[in-house]
């Protein structure tokens, strides 16, 4: 099975040392799971498909990306929205819920 290890930490620039440390692991064990040479139990795909955002299927292969099917924009707003603080994210949640009423707003309107 070709695991898409190597293309998604690329594409997140991480290396090998910072992906095995998300992982609580060695930087070895890790070069193997990339490598093909060991394989993964479930805690260790679903910490993967969590650090890179995709789904489980997608890292082992799969043709979906994510469960959502997000597109990359919203895969990197989701991405970004989890290393803020408390702080931040309340203040995200605001705005988001803020436009969200506004956007329903004018539909009633426009409905009625």
């Amino acid at each position: 099975m070709e695991l898409r290890l190597l293309e998604l930490r690329k594409a997140k620039n991480l290396t090998q040392d910072e992906v095995a440390q998300h992982m609580k692991i060695s930087r070895q064990a890790y070069a193997l799971y990339e490598t093909n040479q060991r394989h993964m139990n479930y805690d260790s795909l679903r910490a993967l498909a969590e650090l890179f955002a995709v789904s489980i299927d997608y890292l082992l292969g799969g043709a979906h990306k994510n469960a959502e099917n997000l597109t990359d924009e919203e895969l990197r707003l989701v991405r970004d929205f989890r290393e803020l603080d408390e702080r931040g994210r309340a203040s995200v949640k605001t705005i988001v819920e803020f436009e969200y009423s506004q956007v329903r707003k004018s539909k009633k309107k426009a409905v009625g």
